[in-house]
């Protein structure tokens, strides 16, 4: 995060903007629990706090508002490379990045709710990602979303 946290970050504790950073590198609650030493109900803690003021409960819309603020996501392992991504791929990582789930997914590209599942996993496994909030940290990160992306998400 920089040092001078845009007005809506300015809300966050530096713990909570700690794990919005954690969630946004795509780590599970128990994860973020080991990574800074408390209990996962403490992470949970963190992250409903963090919710209601930040105003969203998705996971890859808080990771857009992170990197939006200037987190770079950190890639899992040496596979993370920028990938090359189809305008489907990268059209369905714009609609994640604002909240859209599968089924919002399927009906913006045309296909069924279990391949729109098939088709997020495999974007996000081409990119190395973890779950969905890494994928939009990671597209953020790489120059595939650009300043405006997420921007009717909350």
């Amino acid at each position: 995060m920089p040092t001078t946290a845009p007005p809506v970050l300015s809300a966050l504790s530096s713990r909570e903007s700690e794990v919005l950073s954690l969630v946004a590198d795509g780590l599970r609650n128990s994860e973020i629990a080991a990574r800074i030493g408390v209990t996962e109900g403490t992470v949970k803690g963190y992250l409903r706090g963090i919710r209601s003021k930040l105003g969203t409960s998705s996971r890859p819309v808080l990771a857009g508002i992170a990197c939006r603020a200037g987190h770079q996501a950190r890639p899992k392992g040496a596979e993370a490379v920028r990938p090359e991504l189809s305008d489907t791929e990268a059209d369905t990582l714009r609609l994640i990045a604002r909240g859209a789930g599968a089924r919002e997914v399927a009906q913006a590209q045309l296909m069924s709710h279990s391949i729109a599942k098939k088709h997020i996993r495999c974007v996000l496994d081409k990119m190395g990602a973890s779950d969905a909030a890494h994928g939009v940290s990671l597209a953020w990160s790489w120059g595939i979303l650009g300043a405006d992306e997420g921007a009717r998400s909350r």
